[in-house]
């Protein structure tokens, strides 16, 4: 995978999310094409897990 289609995933994933670039760079780091393809599918289910108080 190229870098710009990586790029255009993560700012896929930020929409999505609304978390920050940075966070989906570091959380993706080291993945393949497939796995980063599935969390960007996923990814509007982030913050609603991250602001869950887990109590």
């Amino acid at each position: 995978m190229g870098d710009t289609q990586r790029l255009e995933l993560l700012k896929m994933a930020r929409r999505n999310s609304s978390m920050s670039l940075d966070f989906w760079v570091d959380l993706t780091e080291g993945l393949d094409q497939r796995c980063l393809e599935i969390l960007v599918g996923r990814s509007s289910i982030f913050p609603k897990y991250i602001n869950s108080s887990g109590s």
